[in-house]
């Protein structure tokens, strides 16, 4: 037991040391129960950092396009099935946008299909969790891919 608070302690302190932003985390998923579980996870991690939850991705969108010169997500992590807009199209939306694209996605999603995981990175995802997501696994993403100066403002 105390292995693994040492190591959750380790990762959130590395986690912490990349952070020089304030700027918010999109969460963008349908289900209220995953959102509260990454919003938790995510104040674990982070602190006080600004999250800000989307039920589908044309919700994120209109946010991106309204707040583009303002606050936007350094880091989306992303569902791939929602009802409405879904990952995969929110995407390519993404991808093909220009200062919208350097925003780094991470999608989180119970899809155990591996031509849906390889046609999200091919949409531009940096990274894949599985659902249901562990913390460390959460912890390892996050430090070995992300600082929040890869989404800059323009």
């Amino acid at each position: 037991m105390e292995a693994g608070k040492d190591r959750d302690a380790a990762g959130r302190g590395r986690v912490n040391a990349m952070l020089g932003t304030r700027r918010p985390i999109a969460v963008v998923d349908d289900n209220s129960d995953d959102q509260f579980f990454l919003r938790r996870e995510l104040n674990f991690l982070f602190g006080e950092m600004p999250v800000i939850a989307f039920p589908n991705g044309a919700a994120l969108l209109h946010y991106l396009q309204d707040h583009f010169d303002e606050e936007r997500p350094w880091l989306i992590l992303l569902d791939l099935h929602m009802a409405g807009m879904d990952g995969f199209r929110t995407l390519e939306f993404l991808h093909g946008r220009k200062g919208m694209n350097d925003i780094p996605v991470v999608v989180v999603s119970g899809t155990l299909d591996r031509r849906e995981v390889q046609a999200a990175f091919g949409y531009g995802a940096k990274a894949f969790l599985p659902k249901p997501i562990s913390r460390w696994d959460f912890i390892k993403i996050l430090n070995g891919n992300f600082k929040p100066h890869q989404a800059t403002r323009r």
